[in-house]
């Protein structure tokens, strides 16, 4: 094709579509349809606000919803604690009061309560936490915090406080009961040990009932009760205690812990005994090298269970020379037998609690026949119309709640490296042998 009519087809083309521009009709709109929504473009993340580890919460000034770093960025402090395995560890953290302190108690509070992340709870009084240098919030290996408070109840050990809630009014003491006293006979070692000068506070502050203790032998403590004159006892003579209640003479009757006796004497070990596995064998040494032996005298339970041993060791020591009887409790014997450089037989509670006074070293321990089991009982109010039955049982019920249980399997553990009791509320007498 020529170039002349190649131009004049173009120009055709080009005439024609101005042409249907122009001249024809516009076409038929398509019915209106609503356009689609635009998607909105994401909206840029912010970065995550760091997550509230510790809150303080109720009558505060100020409450309180701290990071973990907030807390870690206060002044802290190191503390030693044991735990009833008699384990010590060093724990770091910030001193409880402090932070407190910056959430402003109001001037009615009186109640710290500690909440885990499970839903544990432990209670202490503000005036007691306030008071308390070394109580710490420690910093968890894995995160979080856990309230260390030496010397205090493992119940107030709390692993995973997410809160603390401060409470006014809430720990007001409890209405007096209608007969507020009760009279417990007990042992001395439960005395001397300093066992009861924690409990009774205790027992007292949650029940409003007034304690007069009366610390004597076993024996003595439950001629109390035949006569009447105690309402609840708390003794270590188990074979007695059951001729006790076969008499009519106890109600209620519940285990409530064990510790052990051992035989402690001068260094210099006249009879030779340190390192014998049979207490009997160390009775029978003792007799036989004639060395100065003391005894309570007083129908005691160790004075009860000392007589067992001689019986077994066949040996009957009334009237001899080294047998010197003191008629006296457990502390005041361990100081004759010190002073005298004599052997005895004595409770560990006792002698741990006391061995600075003495110069008296363990000698013979370990053997089952040396276990030593507490009970407490109820005196029959039914014989004895005067004795408070719903005092002693308010007592013997302390005595084996979960938490006395808890205080009584830590006691002496921070001093001494361990307890000086074993609680064994959750036990019969058969798992202990009796």
């Amino acid at each position: 094709m020529s170039r002349s009519m190649k131009l004049l087809l173009f120009m055709g083309l080009i005439l024609s579509l101005v042409l249907a521009a122009c001249g024809s009709p516009a076409p038929t709109e398509a019915p209106a349809t609503e356009a689609p929504a635009a998607t909105e473009a994401p909206a840029t993340k912010e970065a995550p606000a760091a997550e509230v580890a510790l809150k303080i919460t109720g009558a505060v000034a100020k409450e309180q919803a701290w990071t973990e770093d907030e807390v870690k960025a206060l002044t802290t402090l190191d503390v030693e604690s044991t735990n009833s395995k008699g384990e010590t560890a060093t724990y770091t953290g910030v001193l409880i009061a402090d932070l407190l302190a910056i959430a402003e108690p109001n001037a009615d509070a009186n109640l710290v309560v500690f909440v885990a992340d499970d839903g544990f709870t432990g209670e202490i009084s503000l005036e007691e936490v306030n008071a308390c240098a070394d109580c710490i919030l420690s910093f968890r290996d894995k995160g979080g915090f856990s309230s260390v408070l030496p010397g205090y109840p493992g119940s107030l050990q709390v692993k995973g406080v997410v809160e603390i809630q401060v409470v006014a009014g809430e720990s007001a003491a409890p209405e007096a009961p209608e007969n507020p006293t009760i009279i417990l006979a007990t042992t001395t070692s439960t005395q001397d040990s300093g066992l009861l000068d924690v409990l009774v506070p205790m027992f007292q502050e949650q029940t409003g009932y007034t304690v007069q203790t009366i610390a004597v032998g076993s024996g003595e403590a439950m001629t109390m009760g035949e006569e009447g004159n105690a309402d609840v006892l708390l003794v270590h003579a188990p074979a007695s205690e059951v001729s006790f209640m076969e008499g009519g003479f106890g109600t209620d009757r519940f285990l409530v812990m064990h510790n052990d006796f051992i035989i402690v004497g001068p260094a210099s070990d006249p009879a030779g005994i340190k390192g014998m596995t049979s207490a009997t064998d160390a009775f029978k040494a003792i007799s036989d090298a004639g060395a100065t032996f003391i005894t309570r005298g007083d129908d005691s339970g160790t004075h009860k269970k000392e007589l067992a041993l001689w019986k077994a060791a066949a040996v009957d020591p009334a009237g001899q020379a080294w047998y010197t009887e003191t008629g006296q409790g457990m502390g005041a014997s361990m100081t004759v037998a010190s002073e005298m450089e004599a052997y005895i037989l004595t409770d560990r509670a006792t002698y741990l609690a006391n061995k600075e006074n003495y110069e008296l070293d363990i000698l013979v321990e370990g053997d089952t026949s040396l276990l030593n089991v507490y009970h407490v009982i109820t005196v029959n109010q039914t014989k004895w119309p005067k004795v408070n039955y719903e005092g002693a049982l308010a007592f013997a019920n302390f005595m084996i709640d979960p938490e006395t249980q808890k205080v009584i399997g830590e006691f002496g553990a921070d001093k001494f490296g361990q307890p000086l009791f074993f609680p064994d509320a959750d036990k019969t007498d058969a798992d202990l042998g009796l």
